[in-house]
C-alpha cells in the first residue's frame, strides 16, 4: 500500500507537454499508479482525443477554469492511494525514477513535503524553490542576501542531496495523502500562484518537513500554460501580483499586514512603471494591479475575484 501513488495533473491547453509527461508516466515500472488528469475547460477539441488515445488515464472535465489549488483539490478526492504526486503537465519524468524516490521517501518518514531537482531543457536547474515571501523579503534585490543570511542560497539547496528550502514549486510536489488531508489540501484563496509557498507555510507550522531531493531530477518547461498567449499572460501574471497579497494577508501578523501590502505594492508599482512603456501587455497587467490595490487599501479587501467565483 506504501508504494501506491496517486499522480495528480492539472491541464489547461497543455496538449504537446501533457503527452510528453503522459508518455514519461508510462515508463515508469515497479510502482502502482494511477493519473489522474484535471482539465480545466481548455475547451479546444483535444480532450476527446486524449480520452481515446490515454484510456489508462482518469479525466475529470471541470465546468470553467477553476484555476490551479482547486483543481488540484478536486483530482485528489479521486485519489486513493497512500501518496499523491502534484505534477504539472509540462514536466517530464525520468525513466523509472519513481520507484526509487517512493522507496527512499517511504524509508525515511521525515520527508513530509517532497519535491526533486527541476532543470530545463539544457538541464540547468531552474530554482524551484525559494524563501518564505515576508515584510523583509519583498524586494528581489533583498532576496539574495536574506537568502545568505539563512543559509538556503540557490548554490546551497542546489548542492546538497537532501535541503530544506523553505517552499518548493508546485509543479512537483509529493506528500501522503494523510498529510494532505491533514493540511486540508490547497488553499483555494489563490486561483494560481503561491499556493504551492501557502502549503509550504501551513506544513512548516503543523511540523511537517519540506525536503528537496536532489538526486532526482526531472524536466519541467516553466510557463506552458500560463504564456499561451497575451491575453492569458495578462490574467496570469496580475493574478502573480493579487496572489502574492493574498499570501501576505493569509500569513503576517494583523499588526504588520497593512505595511507589508503597501511596502509590497511599492515593490510592484515601481517593477511595473519600468517596463510599461515597452510592453502593452506590462501596462494591462499595471491598470489591473491599480484597481486591486485601491480595493485593498480602502476596503481592506486583498482577496482574489478569481478564486472567489470558483464558490
Amino acid at each position: 500500500m506504501e508504494r501506491s501513488l496517486s499522480i495528480i495533473i492539472v491541464n489547461y491547453k497543455s496538449w504537446g507537454k501533457l503527452k510528453l509527461c503522459l508518455e514519461s508516466i508510462s515508463k515508469q515500472n515497479g510502482i502502482k499508479i494511477s493519473t489522474i488528469v484535471v482539465d480545466n475547460n481548455s475547451d479546444d477539441n483535444n480532450l476527446l482525443s486524449f480520452k481515446n488515445n490515454y484510456k489508462w488515464v482518469e479525466w475529470v472535465e471541470n465546468s470553467k477554469n477553476f484555476g490551479f489549488a482547486k483543481a488540484c483539490n478536486i483530482g485528489a478526492k479521486h485519489s486513493k492511494s497512500f501518496w499523491n504526486l502534484f505534477l504539472n503537465p509540462d514536466t517530464i519524468l525520468i525513466k523509472n525514477s519513481l520507484l526509487s524516490l517512493i522507496n527512499y521517501c517511504s524509508n525515511n518518514s521525515q520527508h513530509k513535503i517532497i519535491g526533486i531537482k527541476q532543470v530545463d531543457k539544457k538541464f540547468l536547474s531552474t530554482n524551484s524553490f525559494g524563501i518564505f515571501l515576508n515584510f523583509w523579503s519583498l524586494s528581489g534585490l533583498i532576496r539574495p542576501i536574506i537568502r545568505l543570511l539563512k543559509k538556503k542560497s540557490y548554490k546551497k539547496i542546489n548542492s546538497k542531496s537532501v535541503s530544506h528550502p523553505d517552499w518548493i514549486s508546485g509543479s512537483f510536489i509529493l506528500i501522503r495523502r494523510l498529510d494532505f488531508d491533514l493540511l486540508n489540501g490547497w488553499s483555494e484563496n489563490y486561483w494560481m500562484y503561491y499556493e504551492d509557498m501557502d502549503l509550504c507555510k501551513r506544513a512548516m507550522n503543523n511540523n511537517l518537513k519540506v525536503t528537496l531531493l536532489n538526486d532526482w531530477s526531472c524536466i519541467h518547461f516553466h510557463g506552458e500554460s500560463s504564456r499561451k498567449n497575451k491575453k492569458i499572460k495578462i490574467i496570469t501574471k496580475s493574478e502573480v501580483i493579487v496572489s502574492s497579497h493574498v499570501y501576505i494577508e493569509q500569513h503576517t501578523n494583523a499588526r504588520f499586514a497593512l505595511i507589508t501590502h503597501i511596502s509590497l505594492i511599492m515593490v510592484q508599482f515601481t517593477n511595473l512603471l519600468i517596463s510599461i512603456p515597452f510592453s502593452s501587455a506590462k501596462r494591462a497587467i499595471f491598470l489591473n494591479s491599480i484597481s486591486y490595490w485601491l480595493k485593498g487599501i480602502l476596503k481592506s479587501d486583498w482577496n482574489s475575484k478569481r478564486a472567489e467565483s470558483n464558490y
